[in-house]
């Protein structure tokens, strides 16, 4: 290989997926100069920074690696505050943003902003990395396994929580994952390499599941290609079913009363901040007086940035025919069951069949990089991709 071009398409999620040592994370490496090109372009925003002093291009651009990668004498706060802190800003400036942040990755100030790493678990450490790596508000945001360190439940939520965070922050992020389903999760782009940092494919997911380019992706893939259609669709896309919603404390044959004119089988009891706590059934309803306030550490919930195949898998460990979804600070939204899943499932593959190909620039060569106005190309030589 004599080099790689690639386009980064601004606002996107860009997933590098391939075997170990194909060159994924010495590629994300050299969008930040951490490893630095002996020869090629890197331009971010039409901004040639190969020759930009390296510290300066850091400070502008997030970086997250796995387990968060937090200074463990210092607190979250300043954790996040390391960036800001260096670019000048003040005090008090530096405390709203760590504020700001710690908000935007669902950890409370008053409880996160003074502990330090050793007092949090593998997924908040892993937030806090997130936040820190958003703290001076940089336009691209690189990512290496950024969830490979905790346990699955916690990879899903963080995988949640950064959809949600994308959809409120619209960054440019490169992620690094060997997870073929957390890139068709995460990424708007998936760049499938193979060893010596060929790039075999980079499409969107639908398309690489629908038609993968040769056998290396098809085995790369693996078994069950059908099945991963679950995991193109968010549960947030879908229509949602409505639901009789009620509050600790309320009567409960007046809610009782309310699931059955609107033909429900079950009420949601939500907290005073719309969390979902409980969903009582009319038998449960009628055995009560006033609606418990007992909340139920097995209720099916999903967030609305979880896929198809979350929600299913939610439904299945919990046997229930229903689950119940979130949006952001865990407000419920509505219910999805497994028909509308189903139906779902059809939908996305006849869209994928269907669509043309618009993908960004993805080659390996030596020519000059081919350049977007709002792309962050970078072409490296073949002597430094290599892991």
């Amino acid at each position: 290989m004599d080099g790689l071009t690639m386009e980064i398409p601004m606002g996107k999620i860009v997933m590098f997926v391939g075997p170990s040592g194909c060159g994924k994370t010495t590629t994300l490496k050299m969008i930040n100069r951490l490893i630095e090109p002996s020869e090629g372009r890197i331009v971010i925003n039409g901004d040639d920074v190969t020759n930009m002093n390296g510290d300066r291009l850091r400070r502008k651009i997030g970086y997250v690696i796995q387990a968060g990668g937090l200074f463990p004498h210092k607190t979250v706060a300043a954790n996040i505050g390391i960036v800001p802190k260096m670019l000048g800003w003040d005090a008090k400036r530096i405390a709203a943003r760590v504020d700001e942040l710690l908000e935007l990755v669902s950890l409370d100030p008053g409880v996160y902003r003074n502990r330090f790493p050793k007092e949090l678990s593998g997924g908040q450490q892993q937030r806090v990395g997130v936040a820190r790596a958003l703290a001076a508000d940089p336009p691209v945001l690189l990512m290496d396994e950024p969830f490979g360190a905790v346990d699955p439940i916690t990879r899903q939520r963080l995988q949640d929580e950064l959809l949600h965070i994308q959809a409120e922050v619209q960054k440019t992020i490169v992620c690094v994952t060997h997870d073929f389903d957390e890139a068709v999760k995460l990424g708007d782009w998936i760049a499938i390499f193979n060893e010596g940092a060929q790039l075999v494919q980079y499409d969107t997911p639908e398309r690489i599941l629908a038609n993968p380019a040769n056998e290396f992706v098809e085995n790369f893939i693996g078994a069950g290609a059908g099945l991963k259609q679950l995991t193109l669709t968010r549960v947030g896309d879908v229509a949602l079913a409505e639901a009789t919603v009620a509050h600790p404390g309320d009567d409960a044959a007046a809610v009782l009363a309310r699931i059955t004119a609107a033909g429900h089988g079950h009420a949601i009891i939500v907290d005073d901040r719309q969390r979902p706590i409980q969903r009582l059934s009319r038998r449960q309803l009628g055995r009560l007086t006033t609606v418990t306030t007992t909340p139920d550490p097995k209720l099916p919930v999903v967030s609305s940035k979880a896929t198809l195949n979350d929600a299913l898998d939610t439904m299945l460990v919990s046997s229930a025919g229903a689950a119940l979804v979130t949006g952001r600070r865990e407000v419920f939204m509505g219910v999805i069951d497994v028909t509308t899943i189903m139906e779902a499932i059809t939908a996305a593959h006849e869209s994928a069949a269907g669509e043309s190909s618009d993908a960004p620039i993805g080659i390996n060569t030596s020519s000059i990089p081919v350049q977007a106005p709002d792309a962050a190309p970078a072409e490296v030589p073949d002597d430094e991709v290599s892991q």
